[in-house]
């Protein structure tokens, strides 16, 4: 792709302070776009604004809980008030907060996991649309956990399966407005955030430990470099106005 593609768009990115987040957010600013990122911790944000700003691209980088409405509602005004538009939203921040059977699960655990994956989806759509621009494109990152049935975490598959139908629905919605909704699933990623690899120093040590070998728990798939979501996201957002809408790309191995 050009390094120009989004040259002049407008991204937000949430969960941008690392991992999956983060190189979406330098993908997007390497093809042009200014970016706006949010995630909860201030240091790791305020990081990858920097990154972003040595490309040349405009950044704003703030700490938000994407599960409050409140504050969700402050950066979506803080990001028009910089940039006047925001013609791509990422929703990427997500994780999961109760891996365990629901019935050891706690309810405060079990609300958290969906208040974050999907309520936390839900504030940024309804904080940004209206500063969405036809040709504008909304990208959610879902999971494959959302499309098929296991145990041990219900809270986070309960949540990604809301995200993937709010997808569809919305994509019914606003097609009119001529912006494209889709989802994104990412499959095994390497990153240190997530409970498989969380006691793992680098993605590079995650990426060394799986390197030619697929992981035990899921045997059909590979662990992929946070870039290679990058990548998918910037092909997505880079697509013509009335591309394809309520669809899933994914990187998972297997079909859902």
């Amino acid at each position: 792709m050009s390094e120009q593609d989004l040259a002049g768009k407008v991204a937000v990115v949430t969960g941008g302070g690392r991992g999956i987040g983060r190189s979406i957010a330098l993908y997007l600013a390497r093809a042009g776009a200014d970016v706006a990122l949010c995630s909860r911790s201030n240091g790791e944000i305020e990081a990858v604004g920097e990154e972003v700003r040595a490309l040349g691209r405009r950044a704003l980088a703030m700490a938000v809980d994407v599960a409050e409405w409140e504050p969700v509602e402050s950066f979506a005004r803080a990001v028009v008030a910089e940039f006047g538009r925001i013609d791509i939203l990422v929703n990427n921040a997500g994780g999961g907060f109760e891996v365990t059977p629901l019935a050891e699960s706690t309810p405060q655990g079990w609300r958290e996991a969906v208040e974050i994956n999907l309520f936390g989806t839900y504030h940024m759509i309804r904080a940004c649309l209206d500063d969405i621009p036809a040709g504008g494109k909304i990208i959610n990152i879902t999971s494959g956990m959302g499309l098929e049935p296991r145990p041990g975490n219900s809270s986070y598959s309960a949540a990604k399966a809301g995200a993937h139908m709010l997808t569809r629905c919305l994509s019914l919605e606003i097609w009119d407005r001529g912006i494209d909704v889709n989802d994104i699933i990412p499959g095994l990623v390497a990153t240190t955030n997530v409970d498989w690899a969380k006691d793992r120093s680098s993605v590079e040590s995650v990426l060394a430990e799986f390197e030619g070998k697929s992981p035990p728990f899921a045997p059909s798939e590979r662990v992929k470099h946070p870039d290679e979501l990058g990548e998918l996201v910037l092909w997505v957002a880079s697509m013509p106005a009335g591309g394809p809408t309520g669809q899933s790309f994914s990187l998972a191995r297997r079909p859902f």
